[in-house]
């Protein structure tokens, strides 16, 4: 038998044999038809030969004289037969014959083989793998018998190089980009590919068969990129296919439709196959491919239709732009359904690749707060009665509103999305100047009173009503002030204190978080943070703050003699600009005799004052000493307690300015009192010159003094409620202190869905044994017999298995012989029952299936079931078992 081209390692295989049954022979003559392409020369164990081509009588004579002469080896190449030569010619070849090149035998010699499968009948197959045998040869089959299974793996290998096995879906769409694998594709024989063709469509379906044509149309370099785009061209079976896309899609595909099944099935795959890439940390060649697919979106028209693929940038930004568009809409009509909207949108956002990979948290991260404030928007406004009333309320609901319109109010860079955070910025404004007002003016007539009612703590009474407190017991204390610290920062800098495992604490034995905190007036640094860390109303510089709080007598008086309160400002908390924590204060956090120490922090507050273009993430280490002295605090046992002198607002485009020297937002009390400002008298009032009476805006659109990114001073709750946390690390014990939480309002979170909130209904099933005398098993026993859950209808989910639109589309590409639904759900059951594993003759028994059909059922049923080519249901012979995987099945078929 004669099979292409003479190959050298087919050559030396068969030679190799001859000469090890011949040794004394110079010479081994081969009848080969075709022209010799390869070297002159071979070598073996025992030495070199010659390879000679001889075509007529005359030169196989004479290359045999030469032989003789020359005592050297060589191997005849001849298109003669045997009766051509003449019998003295014949004689004085090894074995005196002259061989005919048998394929079948070589392949059998190159795997160590005796006999070869019958199912092995391609001589393309053979060619295949003499040619592109390893130096080595290939591995020994075990049992002496090549079989189908090996001869594959091994074209797979080393003929098609599409790894140590055989492909499924995924692995032949990524071989498919390869520019190995097109090469050695399109450069096999018709007769080689047609035979990988109808292996691959045998075991794969006729997905294979799609990914083949589009390497042989040119595009196999963008095989990726074209299942891609089958997410947008035929959706998930749920969204219509768009026709005149699909057409345009032939080009690449043979010039023939791809069937939607076949569509779907492309764009299901291609998800892992991208996935696979980010597993391999292979980001440019995914990202390669994810722009192509775009290009190609825009190629075929169907471009505005993007956001039907989990993958491309393109669909995830036009995801966003939907997103924006539904809050709009639901802002101008809002109810259950636009909100419900919006949730699925974010859901589809979540659901994109480039949201799993975590590179546009800060993007996902504001989508997240704008539909926290469309929920917020549809509740009812908080109303409060007393000024106090007004604190908790800020704290515990509209705190986190200024969370999430911080992050929104930066916009975005997708036109549509920024868009709708600016109309619904504006809407939460207006909604929160409907709290601002009043607010103003319960603090206006608390103020005026003498604010010595319950409720709610002044900030120059932290020292002695908390601070000296908590160290009382016998705790140490690290008092961090974070100067111009919100209640908006604070509660987004305990997200990311709470991953370093502190936790909050209370003096309250009832669990009661700290009282509000209320910032002196004018609520700037010159005069809160003073009265802060003096314990008495009063304004002034850092050395006033330090005497005043090393002085402060209820301070002093839990502290030792010795070791009274210390207080570091800026300067003196680093060591230099962007270095480490300074030694002196280092030292005072690890004195086991310091009781309170005090650090001031100006991190937030100089950021209202710098460039309005950073965004700022407020964490621990974004405020790079905090983390330092948290550790600081950890590794001495010390209760942090977190405080501010007070809040700010952000800069507002829109704001009124009304240039005045005392900046920020305060102004000594005039007559000319406008809609949007407060007058505001009493004894918390601190304005020096201006006495204890001051004009402040209750509205966030006024500013006095030149523009900055934030301003303080004013009568609004982010100013006026200062943040008071206590912390304690978990792994320390403390002394009068309780745990407490600052929870999240419930618009924070979705509210659970009715089809969440749903459950399969079940029912109790009690199992009874006969009586039996007792045994040493008895336990055991009762065990067993004891009341077992069960649904109420076993395999219930096997009818969202058949409504699926995968099983459908399964089920569209078998077309012919599909096993019934009938005879799959039975099959299901049965192996369900089993635990999803049984002997094939158990199997048989329970599902009443004849013994001699059931390899070919299985087959058909995998078939069905094994989707892109993962193995859910096997049938494993030499292990005798059958095996469902359950939990590939739900995942491969979207069964939750």
């Amino acid at each position: 038998m004669s099979v292409g081209a003479l190959s050298s390692q087919q050559l030396r295989s068969i030679v190799e044999e001859k000469w090890l049954r011949d040794e004394d022979a110079l010479a081994v003559g081969l009848h080969v038809s075709v022209p010799w392409l390869g070297p002159t020369e071979v070598e073996f164990e025992f030495g070199k030969a010659q390879v000679v081509r001889a075509d007529t009588v005359f030169q196989v004579r004479q290359a045999l004289r030469n032989a003789e002469r020359d005592q050297s080896r060589i191997i005849l190449l001849t298109k003669l037969q045997q009766a051509d030569l003449g019998h003295d010619v014949v004689a004085r070849l090894a074995r005196c014959r002259l061989f005919a090149i048998d394929h079948w035998a070589s392949l059998c010699a190159l795997f160590k083989a005796k006999e070869l499968d019958r199912s092995i009948c391609d001589p393309a197959l053979a060619q295949a793998l003499i040619e592109y045998a390893p130096p080595d040869g290939y591995p020994p089959v075990s049992a002496g018998i090549l079989d189908g299974g090996t001869v594959w793996r091994a074209i797979s290998r080393h003929v098609f190089d599409m790894g140590e096995s055989e492909p499924d879906l995924v692995s032949l769409l990524l071989w498919a980009t390869t520019k190995s694998g097109a090469s050695r594709y399109l450069n096999a024989s018709p007769e080689l590919r047609t035979s990988l063709r109808d292996r691959l469509v045998a075991s794969l379906g006729d997905a294979a068969d799609s990914i083949l044509k589009f390497i042989e149309s040119g595009a196999g370099g963008d095989a990726l990129a074209l299942a891609v785009v089958c997410q947008v061209v035929y959706g998930d079976g749920k969204s219509s296919t768009l026709e005149a896309a699909a057409a345009r899609m032939e080009q690449y595909h043979g010039n023939t439709p791809i069937p939607p099944s076949i569509g779907r099935c492309l764009g299901r795959l291609v998800t892992d196959a991208v996935a696979d890439l980010d597993r391999r940390d292979d980001a440019r060649s995914a990202h390669q491919h994810l722009q192509r697919a775009d290009e190609l979106l825009r190629q075929f028209r169907c471009d505005a239709h993007a956001d039907r693929n989990r993958l491309t940038q393109l669909g995830f930004e036009q995801r966003l732009a939907r997103f924006g568009a539904q809050v709009e809409a639901t802002i101008s009509s809002p109810s259950e359904e636009t909100i419900q909207g919006c949730e699925r949108l974010l859901g589809e956002i979540n659901e994109h690749r480039v949201a799993k990979l975590g590179r546009r948290h800060d993007q996902i991260s504001r989508v997240m707060m704008a539909l926290r404030l469309v929920r917020w928007l549809a509740r009812p406004l908080p109303t409060c009665g007393s000024f106090p009333e007004f604190t908790q309320t800020y704290r515990r609901d509209l705190a986190f509103v200024d969370w999430a319109r911080e992050l929104i109010g930066r916009g975005d860079e997708v036109v549509g999305l920024s868009r709708a955070y600016q109309v619904l910025d504006r809407a939460v404004l207006e909604r929160r100047e409907q709290f601002n007002r009043p607010f103003a003016e319960s603090l206006a007539d608390w103020t005026a009173v003498g604010s010595d009612s319950a409720g709610a703590l002044g900030v120059e009474d932290v020292l002695g009503q908390v601070v000296a407190r908590v160290v009382e017991p016998g705790n140490r204390v690290l008092l961090v002030v974070l100067d111009g610290m919100s209640w908006a920062i604070c509660h987004e800098l305990l997200d990311d204190i709470r991953q370093e495992h502190w936790s909050q604490a209370t003096l309250d034995a009832a669990a009661l978080p700290p009282l509000p905190v209320v910032a002196a007036l004018p609520s700037v640094t010159q005069v809160s943070r003073a009265s802060l860390l003096s314990g008495t109303l009063t304004s002034g510089d850092a050395a006033v703050e330090t005497r005043n709080f090393e002085l402060h007598p209820v301070l002093r008086h839990v502290c030792d003699k010795k070791y009274p309160p210390v207080l570091f400002h800026k300067k003196e908390v680093t060591e230099g600009a962007r270095g480490a924590i300074g030694e002196d204060l280092s030292k005072a956090i690890l004195s086991l005799n310091l009781r309170v120490v005090g650090v001031v922090i100006n991190a937030i507050d100089d950021r209202l004052s710098s460039a309005q273009q950073i965004r700022d993430d407020w964490t621990i280490h974004r405020i790079s000493p905090l983390g330092s002295l948290l550790k600081l605090a950890r590794d001495t046992g010390r209760v942090v307690i977190l405080a501010s002198d007070h809040g700010h607002v952000w800069h507002r485009p829109d704001a009124r300015n009304i240039p005045l020297q005392t900046g920020g937002r305060w102004r000594p009390k005039a007559d000319d009192l406008a809609e949007d400002e407060v007058a505001i008298t009493g004894d918390r009032v601190q304005a020096g010159a201006s006495g204890s009476s001051i004009i402040v805006p209750w509205s966030e659109r006024v500013h006095y003094g030149g523009p900055q990114n934030g301003y303080h001073g004013g009568a609004t709750p982010q100013e006026m409620v200062c943040p008071l946390v206590l912390l304690t690390d978990q792994s320390s014990a403390y002394s009068g202190l309780y745990s407490c939480e600052y929870p999240k309002p419930d618009w924070w979170s979705p509210a659970p869905s009715k089809a969440t909130a749903a459950v399969e209904e079940t029912t109790t099933v009690i199992l009874h044994s006969p009586k039996r005398p007792p045994t040493l098993f008895d336990n055991l026993r009762d065990e067993v017999d004891a009341p077992l859950p069960v649904t109420k209808r076993p395999g219930a989910w096997i009818d969202r298995l058949f409504s699926s639109q995968v099983y459908k589309d399964q089920k569209e590409q078998i077309r012919r012989h599909a096993p019934e639904d009938e005879v799959v759900r039975r099959t299901l059951i049965v192996l369900e029952a089993g635990g999803g594993l049984m002997t094939p003759a158990a199997f048989a028994n329970a599902a009443e299936i004849p013994a001699a059909r059931l390899d070919g059922l299985i087959a058909r049923i995998q078939r069905l079931l094994n989707v892109d080519g993962y193995e859910i249901l096997s049938l494993n012979r030499n292990e005798n078992k059958i095996e469902l995987n359950v939990v590939k099945l739900r995942r491969q078929f979207d069964l939750g």
